[in-house]
């Protein structure tokens, strides 16, 4: 093969290669393009579909620790003709009935504020326990309220449910800076 040959040659594979590295950067560019475009389709969607359930978990959670809040849950469910014993069933059960009613809605909250739901309810369900079994046996049910109540106003800034209400409400605010 001659130089004039060669050249030749060289002549035709420089734009050749020159329009195979320009389609090459052009078809990244697109790339990145396009796949810019699909991140930004995906967050509206997540927008329009997925945050309303968010939210919706959250609101939820927040009754739900309203209506186990000692306070809200005695004074909602007493009835004087139930003994205290009596009454402490009811009370735990309801407790338990409303986080079963509500146990889908971990999938929307963040685990650490889920474990400190999980343990607003226990403790709730522990006050009730440990108040009943301060009273005597033949205690009625408005007994049992009054006790659990006094606890409530004595340790207002340590109920369980207010520490997880305002966890709450501050992962909420971060899901809407869309952090």
């Amino acid at each position: 093969m001659s130089n004039e040959n060669f050249f030749e040659l060289i002549k035709y594979f420089i734009p050749l290669i020159a329009f195979i590295g320009l389609t090459y950067l052009f078809l990244e560019h697109w790339k990145k393009q396009e796949m810019a475009r699909f991140k930004m389709q995906m967050n509206r969607e997540y927008k329009s579909l997925i945050l309303p359930t968010r939210v919706q978990a959250y609101e939820r959670m927040v009754l739900f620790l309203e209506r186990i809040s000692p306070n809200n849950l005695v004074t909602r469910l007493n009835d004087s003709s139930f003994s205290a014993n009596e009454f402490k069933y009811i009370l735990t059960k309801e407790i338990s009935d409303e986080f079963e009613h509500n146990l889908s809605q971990q999938l929307y909250i963040s685990s650490n504020t889920w474990r400190m739901i999980t343990l607003a309810k226990d403790q709730t369900i522990q006050l009730v326990l440990q108040t009943a079994s301060s009273l005597s046996a033949d205690a009625k049910s408005k007994d049992l309220a009054i006790a659990i109540l006094n606890q409530t106003i004595t340790d207002k800034k340590n109920m369980p449910t207010s520490e997880a209400i305002e966890l709450l409400k501050t992962d909420f605010f971060e899901l809407m800076a869309g952090r």
